[in-house]
Formats: structure tokens, sequence, C-alpha cells
């Protein structure tokens, strides 16, 4: 009668409790909120209030354009993703604010130039009110418009 080694059943025990053990460390990892922010850099004055009357006026159109766009992307955020979830909702966001800056393009691409203002949308990670971690999810590109314009819808 053949018996069987001790050593390889021992292996293959250990290998099992190795296992479940990497398994129920990654549960330990406390659940975070999600959240999401636009990083506004520019070298050109911005306002970003929502109640600023001259916005879309031609004569501060080049400055204004680009706030208007930028408040618009900051309501699509806000209409899109209100409140911090433990899951998140990338897809969503991202749609919402790249098709904002996609009419942006569309409309004023071909009058800008050099870059003046660029807009990242970042994802966090929330411990109560604190960001643990963040990743930039895009960046978009605005580019001072000439003032000697006839742009679209004036």
């Amino acid at each position: 009668m053949k018996t069987r080694h001790p050593i390889p059943v021992l292996m293959g025990l250990m290998m099992l409790l190795w296992a479940a053990a990497m398994v129920s460390c990654g549960t330990d990892e406390p659940d975070y909120l999600v959240g999401y922010y636009l990083h506004i850099q520019s070298q050109v004055k911005l306002n970003l209030t929502e109640d600023d009357e001259s916005q879309g006026t031609s004569s501060t159109m080049p400055s204004s354009v680009l706030s208007t766009t930028i408040v618009k992307m900051r309501n699509a955020l806000k209409n899109t993703y209100p409140a911090p979830t433990l899951k998140g909702d990338d897809p969503g966001v991202l749609t919402a604010c790249d098709n904002i800056y996609r009419n942006y393009k569309t409309a004023y691409h071909r009058y800008e130039r050099n870059t003046v203002c660029t807009v990242i949308l970042y994802k966090i990670w929330l411990d109560d009110e604190v960001v643990v971690r963040s990743k930039c999810l895009t960046t978009y590109h605005f580019g001072v418009i000439d003032e000697n314009i006839n742009p679209p819808g004036q």
C-alpha cells in the first residue's frame, strides 16, 4: 500500500491558508467617499460667479466666454454628481464636462491662440472631509480668444 508523503499535503494547505489571508486583507481598507473637483489655473482674470451680467457681451468677450464656460462646467459637475458617495461616477462626470468643453471648442477653437487657462478634473477620495488621495481624470486647455472676431451667435 502506498502512503502519501506529508510535505506536498502540508504545502497545499499552506497555499490555501495564504490565499485566504490575502483575500481577507483586501477587505480591511476603509470605505472612502468619492468626490470630484475642477482645479483652475488661469493667466487671465476670470469671473466665476453665475450672476455676472456682463458675461457673454462683446465688451469683455474673451474672458467672459472662458468664465461662462468654466461656470457651466462647474454646474454640470455639480448637477451630475451633487454629493460624495462610496461609488463615484467617472463616466457621468467626464461626459458632463466633456460636453461643455466640446461645445466651447466647436464655437471658438479657430479663434484661440496660446493656452492661457487649464482646467483639471480630479477624482478624490475623502476620509470625512480630508482628501486622502486624488487622481487626475482629464485636463482641458483654453486659449486666449482674439478680440477682433465676431463670435458665433453675436
